[in-house]
């Protein structure tokens, strides 16, 4: 796998997280369904990185590891729904709901709030179609 491609992959995510991911919860909470406004510059402990950023670096990341896994993606799947598919299992279920509640000390799966994992739910499909749309522009 060439650097270019898993700077592409990073390229593609963090993109994806700035302009689709941002731009769903800015929806959600115009439409009073998410508590708080995205791009919001809220530092981030340790290091104080501004909560945007902190999001586009680490969605940045988990497309490193789409990069590398989407040549692997069966045959016949469209890459809009591996994009979709993969957002959904990995850096929301593995994630958000299980790997950072638990470095956090949090419940997992958002505490059972099904509320807020229908809202992370919408926010994460749409990330993977712009990952998969910036992935394919950027190309």
């Amino acid at each position: 796998m060439s650097a270019n491609r898993l700077l592409l992959g990073f390229a593609a995510a963090f993109l994806g997280v700035l302009f689709f991911h941002q731009s769903t919860i800015t929806f959600f909470h115009g439409m009073g369904w998410s508590p708080n406004p995205a791009f919001r510059q809220t530092p981030i402990p340790p290091f104080g990185v501004p909560q945007l950023w902190n999001a586009c670096f680490w969605g940045g990341l988990w497309g490193i590891l789409f990069a590398w896994l989407v040549d692997k993606r069966p045959a016949m799947m469209p890459l809009p729904v591996f994009a979709v598919l993969f957002c959904l299992a990995l850096p929301l279920v593995l994630g958000a709901w299980v790997v950072v509640p638990l470095i956090k000390g949090t419940p997992m799966f958002a505490n059972g709030n099904t509320v807020a994992m229908w809202r992370s739910l919408g926010i994460y499909t749409v990330w993977g179609l712009g990952l998969a749309l910036f992935w394919r522009g950027l190309a």
